[in-house]
């Protein structure tokens, strides 16, 4: 049984954006999708040279996913293309399974037009109705101030700081910890 059901969302452009989850039949496009984005931005924790899945990994971890009914993966497409990526996953233990984190990601040349938006909408809403999640995290670079504006517009708080977490090759970087109670 589907999580979400797939919405049709009118973006800062005009233009029709798909939210749906992700299926197993999907693999080889979040991974192309992956690839893509993991060369294009300084924001995620994994390096496009660190992302060696295969399109049969990929397949089977969104099975995975799909048959969990705390953890959601959804896309944003535009014309048949997946333009945005969100996953969820909770905690794995009794003491924690009520809460759990996100990643959130949205190609260079569709940010800012309302795309992590419709995917964060969608994200609260299934955690809303979902009895097992009360609490809703995330991690995100100190200087990702974009990032950080949409989530505090979302109602997420600021809940702590991990200092020099991140490193690359323009030094270290602190992660920004927020959350959101649902």
């Amino acid at each position: 049984m589907a999580k979400i059901s797939p919405k049709q969302i009118n973006i800062n452009e005009g233009a029709q954006l798909l939210i749906r989850e992700a299926a197993a039949v999907d693999a080889e496009a979040v991974l192309k999708y992956t690839q893509e984005i993991l060369a294009d931005t300084p924001y995620l924790m994994t390096t496009a040279e660190e992302f060696t899945q295969t399109v049969s990994q990929q397949k089977e971890w969104l099975a995975r996913m799909a048959e969990d009914p705390n953890k959601l993966v959804i896309v944003a497409e535009l014309n048949g293309m997946i333009i945005g990526f969100l996953d969820f996953h909770n905690g794995n233990r009794v003491r924690n399974m009520h809460q759990g984190a996100f990643g959130m990601s949205v190609k260079r040349d569709y940010r800012n037009k309302g795309v992590g938006k419709a995917l964060l909408n969608a994200l609260l809403e299934w955690a809303t109705r979902n009895p097992s999640i009360e609490k809703v995290t995330l991690e995100v670079f100190a200087d990702n101030a974009n990032a950080i504006a949409l989530y505090k517009k979302m109602g997420f708080e600021m809940e702590g700081i991990k200092r020099k977490s991140a490193k690359t090759d323009a030094g270290y970087h602190n992660l920004f910890l927020m959350a959101k109670f649902v």
